[in-house]
């Protein structure tokens, strides 16, 4: 495969993306429930009551978020506009599985009792689709250049 450069705006897409994805990791150290005596984070939420039905969805979303970051930051080292868009494809589909498992596990929760934590995890989550698309809309090669036709026939 040939060694393509990336653009400003595909680097810019992976620089959001990247930065998406560390605010979700930096929200999992944010207080995410207030339960009155004190708050829990996202590494001790499976103790709330709520949340020990989806035990496996938080686990899951756990990995996939620390996933996430290795992925966003594997982007700066892909060289060709195939590999880049694949990675644009799998930063987006995370970012959507981690969004889904968030509100299953937040439906639980107490409705007064969220916490700073679950709003940076959204914006983290935004962030990184929005990265994942601006890199695959960047990353996208032109279509080659159709020779011209002069009118002549030849017979």
């Amino acid at each position: 495969m040939e060694r393509t450069p990336s653009t400003p705006y595909s680097r810019i897409g992976g620089l959001a993306a990247l930065g998406g994805s560390a605010l979700m990791v930096g929200s999992m150290f944010m207080p995410w429930v207030d339960t009155g005596g004190g708050s829990l984070d996202y590494w001790h939420l499976s103790g709330v009551a709520g949340v020990q039905p989806d035990t496996r969805t938080h686990l899951m979303a756990l990995g996939l978020m620390l996933l996430l970051v290795v992925w966003c930051a594997l982007y700066f080292t892909l060289h060709t506009h195939e590999t880049r868009t694949v990675w644009a494809f799998g930063g987006l589909a995370g970012a959507m599985i981690l969004y889904g498992s968030d509100l299953r596990i937040s439906e639980d929760l107490p409705a007064g009792s969220l916490a700073s934590g679950e709003v940076v995890a959204a914006i983290g989550l935004l962030l990184l689709a929005a990265g994942s698309v601006m890199a695959l809309a960047a990353n996208i090669p032109e279509p080659a250049p159709v020779p011209h036709r002069t009118g002549k026939a030849s017979l």
